[in-house]
């Protein structure tokens, strides 16, 4: 009984029986000894073997079984060992033979794989083309929304006074830096506001250098520079957000005063007069949100705030007016004493009702949210008209058409009368 061998050629396994592997391991050294001598001998010997391991079917599990048969018809397609060198196939007296190339240019799938690599070259190419063009317009886009969003941040911070600046901002803030030391207090409003335009500041060039970059392909920044870059950003955003943090804690709880006073006999028209005015006040600086207005007088240290009037139908025959006092603290109890120590006059003489253009607070006290809110109710029909001297802003009245010079209480509700 023959003995089958496993043996390995091109890297493929394959079992052949002993005389099939007398017959081709002659046959390899034959080829070997003719071929390794020349130039590019050692791949002309890996390519004969792998033609012979595609003759014998390799790449099958199990490995196939190679017959002599099979060898004999390897040769007959491969050629004798002879054939592989011309000059010596001469010196024989034999006829020259050419070696059979293995690889074969003309074929279907050499001029397919050909093919194929001109299409993925050109593909290549137009794809790169059309990720430079969008880089392209990546970059103009980062580079004008950065440019924009950076010019128009340093515009409020810098500007914010300005008419223009004020006309992009809703709702109309005024003197931002007054603003951020009244609710903050004096001592951390510098503070906030650097770490703030850091904060904002830097992001905003960041991306207007990411669109220059993708535009004209400039050179990186260094990594260290972007590493200190990027630490002092998460330095500022961090303690910006503990000073808020803790600033903003004085807000935690709030209590407010109500006073209600009944109106029994509510005239049938009902004028609203100014008791004090803020321009007695002697203020010598101003900001706002909106209509609320806070003013501050440096030399006494003292806040002055805009109250909000209320005005609508009163569901008995009598009227009444409610001035509600709200502060907030960390503590319930100070809410409570903040509230309390609000300072607003009020009066109804006849047919005025006289209220103060502003509240104030003690001298020295911060604002801590102080608010104060006045809810008029008067019957049905009932008229209300600005006494000389008043003017509705003063008391964040909501007058929805400029043109109206009286109200009047109909079905509930405030109705505006226009001469």
């Amino acid at each position: 009984m023959k003995k089958n061998i496993n043996i390995n050629i091109a890297g493929q396994l394959f079992r052949i029986d002993e005389d099939a592997f007398t017959i081709l391991s002659r046959y390899l050294e034959h080829v070997s000894d003719r071929v390794k001598a020349e130039q590019g001998g050692e791949e002309t010997i890996a390519d004969i073997e792998t033609r012979i391991a595609e003759i014998f079917g390799g790449g099958e599990d199990p490995p196939r079984l190679v017959s002599r048969e099979m060898v004999d018809h390897m040769i007959d397609i491969m050629g004798a060992p002879e054939e592989f060198n011309a000059e010596n196939a001469t010196e024989r007296g034999e006829a020259a033979v050419a070696r059979r190339p293995l690889y074969d240019p003309d074929c279907f799938s050499a001029r397919a794989g050909k093919a194929l690599s001109l299409c993925g070259r050109a593909f290549s190419r137009v794809m790169m083309s059309l990720f430079r063009i969008a880089s392209v317009c990546l970059g103009a886009l980062f580079t004008v929304f950065g440019f924009i969003l950076l010019f128009l941040s340093a515009a409020v911070l810098s500007f914010h006074d300005t008419s223009i600046v004020r006309s992009l901002i809703e709702p109309d803030v005024q003197n931002i830096p007054m603003l951020l030391s009244i609710v903050l207090g004096g001592d951390l409003a510098q503070s906030v506001l650097m770490l703030t335009a850091i904060v904002i500041l830097v992001p905003l060039a960041a991306l207007t250098y990411l669109g220059v970059k993708l535009i004209f392909r400039i050179g990186a920044c260094s990594k260290v520079f972007k590493a200190i870059v990027f630490v002092v950003w998460i330095a500022a955003l961090c303690a910006l957000a503990v000073l808020l943090a803790l600033r903003l804690s004085m807000y935690a709880n709030h209590d407010q005063t109500v006073e209600r006073v009944k109106l029994d006999a509510v005239p049938r028209t009902l004028w609203i007069a100014p008791l004090k005015k803020a321009a007695e006040t002697g203020n010598d600086g101003k900001a706002a949100v909106g209509s609320f207005t806070f003013l501050f007088k440096s030399s006494a240290k003292q806040l002055f705030c805009t109250p909000e009037l209320s005005i609508h139908g009163s569901d008995a025959p009598s009227g009444w007016i409610s001035v509600e006092k709200t502060a907030y603290s960390k503590s319930l109890a100070q809410a409570l004493k903040n509230a309390r120590s609000i300072d607003f006059g009020w009066k109804v003489s006849r047919d005025t009702l006289y209220l103060d253009e502003y509240f104030s607070l003690p001298e020295g006290s911060p604002w801590n949210g102080s608010t104060l809110d006045i809810d008029l109710a008067l019957p049905e029909g009932t008229l209300i008209r600005p006494a000389s001297g008043a003017d509705w802003t003063a008391w964040c009245f909501q007058v929805y058409d400029p043109a109206a010079t009286r109200f009047r209480i109909k079905d509930g509700e405030l109705e505006e009368i226009t001469e």
